[in-house]
């Protein structure tokens, strides 16, 4: 995983966008998730001594609510494709240039996106079939 800033993730992005349409084998995954630079170890400790005290007082949850309202947190981008994972950590400063650059990105390369099959018109579809096999041997 290689941590870029900002242009060099977009830049990045769209050679793993070109590289997947001309090889048309691997699928792209995009992750977006609030980063709070806390690791899961450290969160798992946080809850239960929060929880321990949270017995003792009620009031302290409302606290803690208005704590984590105050912070601003930067946004994680996750980009993998096959082995080549990118990360970029994009701020609240920077946020609206950024979503203009990246929402541009996704609009060229939207058309090598496939659509997700559902079992619903797979049924509609062999529902269909049939209900003309049957018309075709009655007519």
């Amino acid at each position: 995983m290689t941590v870029l800033n900002n242009d060099a993730f977009l830049t990045r992005l769209t050679r793993i966008f070109e590289d997947q349409k001309k090889l048309n084998s691997k699928k792209v995954y995009l992750t977006m998730k609030r980063h709070s630079w806390k690791s899961k170890k450290q969160i798992k400790t946080e809850n239960t001594k929060e929880s321990k005290k949270q017995l003792q007082n009620q009031d302290s949850k409302e606290q803690i609510k208005e704590e984590d309202d105050c912070k601003e947190y930067p946004l994680l981008l996750r980009a993998t494709c096959g082995k080549t994972k990118i990360i970029t950590y994009v701020n609240s400063s920077d946020s609206d240039k950024f979503y203009t650059e990246y929402s541009n990105i996704l609009k060229v390369y939207m058309a090598t996106m496939k659509k997700k099959e559902r079992k619903k018109e797979k049924a509609k579809k062999e529902m269909k079939k049939i209900i003309h096999k049957v018309k075709a041997t009655t007519a």
